[in-house]
């Protein structure tokens, strides 16, 4: 029988929206410098008194970093909420340019802000989120007590069913199964981005018509007449994690900047965003949702729709592109390149099925905006341009590993025996591409990016809708295991040709080297961070 976990609660349902709000309205009249309540470590203190907070989150910065100074007053705030009110997560400070320089270089933060989470003075896992207070306290509620809800009641189900204005995920197990155990562990690992329950009580699993399945459940501000409001799994553990994250691509499904890969992904995609309020602004949010509501239903899933707010807008459109009714309507195509609709063309039903009707026909097609002239292959590592990244990268029929490069960056260069020497090694497998893009000469498709240089993806065969992302030192024995994790296949590796072969001492020079160079020219990224190259780091 499965293990009942249970989830700690806190002042009721801190969860939802309105008591996240109800936290933040207890500091009242906040003012950043006074009484902080982060506390700062040094080299000399970090390890030694991490280890006496069970939750810590942890900001590593630099003080002339942009980003961190307006990250600064947020995280502040959010560190004040959690002690007012007795909530046991320690918000921590490292000034990576000063007295905390060596943590930050063992921690691998060369990116500023970095935001981490530790357990016990154990890493546990970096924070990707937005950091507004709100996100930042709802993150470490999140990070509280264990992963999943145990549920035993249908009162107990229609309260977690409407807690949340994400997508909300139940596991319906009356046995220990490989699905269950799957269920679990995502549970863990996704726990910042959903909220999980388990069912196993059998009068609820036979209300619920599932034994050994998992069920998403719509936010409730996102249900409608168009669509069920569940979707159910009950395949494959390997494929649970990809379900997980495609719930949340609605009929009209509602895109952020930490659901963006979800959404992009589904193409070609209709991307409209506008002043999204369903609280102030109710009258005008359901008037443009309503319409693609309606577009949708005829046109889905040839075509996949989402909202989303003004700081998309900025994130998918120039600022001029607005219309009269404030409503921007962006198209990723097939390919993943952008099209911004013209601003003369005004929202309204009929416009929106004209435009959907262009992206089917072909009227509307998205292009690279710079790329370079495609190379001469010569070389074990296939180097791929904008122009003919489609055909090499999202081939179906080959697992493709890609390296995204600044010819600037100290980093790649540092890697490149290693990358060569790993193409060397999989010279065997036909089935395996290893490539590398220069990304400051060629524009990356969505849902590609790369926020700092070098950046590496691993596209499964069959699968080039989701590329995955590699995290962590760029060994060679780690970036193989990353790919034969991420496939059902077996993978074929060599030993190198003999020209590719380092030294051990090269090897040892190298092998540490887990850093970025960021992708501007002035060490600040268009993500929000700072790159390490400003200081000695």
């Amino acid at each position: 029988m499965l293990r009942a976990i249970c989830f700690l609660v806190l002042l009721g349902s801190i969860s939802c929206k309105d008591d996240i709000d109800r936290l933040l309205d207890t500091v009242e009249g906040f003012i950043y410098g006074i009484d902080s309540k982060v506390v700062e470590f040094t080299d000399d203190s970090f390890n030694t008194e991490m280890k006496k907070f069970e939750t810590a989150f942890v900001e590593f910065i630099a003080p002339w970093c942009p980003h961190c100074k307006r990250l600064t007053p947020d995280f502040e705030k959010a560190a004040k909420v959690l002690t007012t009110n007795d909530i046991p997560v320690t918000f921590v400070k490292v000034n990576c340019d000063g007295p905390g320089y060596h943590t930050c270089h063992h921690a691998n933060a060369d990116i500023y802000p970095t935001l981490k989470l530790y357990r016990n003075g154990v890493e546990e896992r970096r924070y990707y989120g937005e950091r507004t207070p709100k996100d930042l306290v709802r993150y470490a509620l999140n990070m509280l007590g264990d992963h999943a809800k145990a549920i035993d009641t249908e009162e107990e189900l229609n309260k977690f069913t409407v807690s949340d204005p994400e997508y909300m995920f139940v596991g319906a197990f009356a046995e220990e199964t490989d699905l269950a155990k799957e269920f679990l562990k995502l549970a863990e690992e996704s726990r910042e981005f959903f909220k999980f329950a388990l069912v196993q009580d059998p009068k609820l699993l036979k209300k619920l018509g599932q034994t050994n399945a998992v069920i998403a459940y719509q936010p409730e501000f996102l249900r409608n007449k168009w669509e069920s409001s569940t979707k159910v799994f009950s395949g494959e553990p390997f494929d649970l994690k990809n379900f997980m994250h495609s719930s949340r691509v609605d009929l009209v499904g509602m895109i952020t900047k930490k659901t963006t890969k979800d959404f992009e992904i589904s193409r070609p995609l209709l991307i409209t965003t506008f002043d999204v309020d369903f609280d102030v602004n109710r009258k005008h949010t359901n008037y443009v949702r309503n319409r693609l509501l309606k577009v949708a239903s005829e046109y889905s899933p040839r075509v996949t729709f989402a909202m989303g707010n003004l700081n998309m807008t900025h994130y998918y459109a120039p600022d001029d592109r607005y219309n009269d009714t404030g409503v921007v309507m962006t198209v990723i195509t097939k390919e993943g390149w952008e099209y911004t609709v013209p601003k003369e063309l005004e929202f309204s039903l009929d416009n929106v099925k004209q435009v959907v009707e262009d992206i089917l026909s072909g009227k509307i097609e998205g292009k690279p905006y710079k790329t370079d002239e495609p190379p001469v292959q010569k070389k074990r590592v296939k180097k791929v341009v904008a122009t003919t990244f489609h055909d090499m990268v999202l081939d179906e029929s080959k697992h493709v590993l890609i390296e995204f490069y600044s010819p600037y960056c100290g980093h790649c260069k540092q890697f490149i025996p290693a990358y060569n020497e790993l193409a060397s090694r999989a010279r065997e497998d036909s089935n395996l591409l290893i490539a590398k893009m220069d990304a400051v000469s060629n524009s990356l498709p969505r849902p590609f990016e790369s926020r700092g240089f070098p950046t590496i993806y691993f596209v499964p065969k069959g699968r080039n809708s989701r590329p995955i992302k590699f995290e962590g030192d760029r060994s060679i024995e780690n970036i193989i295991s990353f790919m034969q994790a991420n496939t059902k296949e077996d993978l074929h590796f060599v030993e190198p040709e003999e020209k590719f072969i380092k030294t051990s001492s090269e090897e040892q020079d190298k092998k540490e080297d887990s850093g970025t160079c960021s992708g501007s020219p002035d060490g600040q990224s268009s993500e929000g961070q700072c790159s390490a190259g400003k200081s000695e780091l």
